[in-house]
């Protein structure tokens, strides 16, 4: 599976409310892991870390 996909689909999970928070953790040292693994770019990891805090964000303003 693409790594695009499938952060996407983590990121798309995580921004639903029955998903625990703390699976935001999970994402970012996969994020991480594929930034140095040389599987996404920089530009990719800044893009998809954007993403992640925007979600954390919201979630976090609900609650």
């Amino acid at each position: 599976m693409s790594p695009h996909v499938l952060l996407d689909e983590e990121l798309d999970a995580l921004a639903h409310p029955s998903t625990p928070l703390s699976w935001s953790v999970m994402i970012q040292k996969q994020l991480t892991e594929m930034m140095a693994d040389q599987r996404i770019t920089i530009e990719e990891f800044n893009h998809y870390c954007g993403r992640l805090n925007k979600i954390v964000d919201g979630r976090k303003d609900i609650a």
